[in-house]
């Protein structure tokens, strides 16, 4: 009888022994997890932004934002949910991202081209422009302030200034004192560490079969950089990706803590990205698709 029950024992320990080891391995092969990131408060915006392309918080209830084709700036009041003025500072362009910097204002478009706005509050928005190293190849879609250190953050969608340099995303940094732009980059993001995130994980299955389809294979084409901004609280980067709506925080450093998916059917198509500097509140815009409506949302996620 005692043999038979150390028996039984022995096959119980060897049987849950193996169920652990078998979680860890399926683990390991899948990989790190993403968290959802959903909408907490949706706004509405008029038709005008419905190709809204970036924000930028001017106060704890007030943003600033543009459209990537007329050079308008949208002046939103996110408590009562409309836009309050509109000011022209520029031509029709492709206006990608905006950030507020003290009492200036500056956009991005594509090419790199930046457009300073100053004294927004009291001055007639006419816009200076601003030529840096970048062009249309490189596609610049992310702009921040980093008031720390008194210099912008320009994110590139497609490739840096270095064409040998083909696994990683750059974010590069433009001087406000010197008005120059330093061509190394500041932050170099490892797509294999984004990619690690998604190992087996069907998110990474669906993408690589849709790239398969179009002859290409490559990650750079999973991860695209179109806005970033910084959490006033923390010092952590934000990068945002239209593409699988996806956000990758940072830490200072640029090294990748964290991985969120923007889960809902109001992320229609994540373009901008900004922090409220007293709330600490997260909110991503959304240019219109398909039968959606452009919008601005107010994100609930575990930091």
């Amino acid at each position: 009888m005692n043999k038979y029950l150390a028996l039984l024992l022995a096959t119980i320990l060897f049987s849950s022994q193996y169920s652990c080891s078998q979680k860890q391995k399926s683990s390991e092969e899948t990989g790190k997890q993403p968290d959802d990131a959903s909408a907490k408060t949706v706004m509405s915006v008029p038709n005008e932004l419905a190709e809204i392309s970036g924000i930028s918080f001017i106060d704890s209830n007030a943003l600033v934002a543009i459209e990537d084709e007329e050079g308008q700036l949208y002046y939103y009041d996110v408590t009562a949910q409309k836009v309050t003025s509109k000011k022209e500072f520029g031509p029709a362009g492709d206006y990608e991202d905006v950030a507020v910097a003290g009492q200036d204002i500056y956009v991005v478009d594509s090419s790199g081209k930046l457009y300073l706005i100053k004294n927004y509050r009291t001055g007639d928005h006419k816009a200076e422009v601003i030529n840096t190293e970048f062009n249309g190849k490189n596609n610049i879609e992310g702009l921040a302030f980093d008031a720390a250190k008194n210099r912008l953050l320009l994110a590139v969608k497609d490739k840096g200034l270095d064409d040998n340099v083909k696994d990683t995303k750059e974010i590069y940094e433009f001087s406000l004192a010197t008005k120059k732009l330093n061509t190394t980059p500041v932050y170099s993001i490892l797509l294999k560490d984004i990619e690690a995130y998604y190992h087996g994980d069907g998110l990474e299955e669906s993408s690589k079969k849709f790239l398969k389809a179009l002859g290409n294979e490559n990650m750079n084409k999973i991860f695209r950089t179109s806005a970033l901004t910084i959490n006033p609280k923390t010092s952590e980067i934000y990068l945002l990706s239209s593409i699988n709506n996806l956000i990758a925080i940072l830490t200072p450093e640029g090294k990748i803590r964290k991985m969120m998916h923007l889960n809902g059917k109001e992320f229609s198509q994540p373009e901008g990205i900004a922090f409220s500097p007293s709330t600490g509140k997260l909110f991503v815009s959304n240019e219109g698709k398909n039968k959606s409506d452009a919008n601005i949302v107010e994100v609930v996620y575990t930091p």
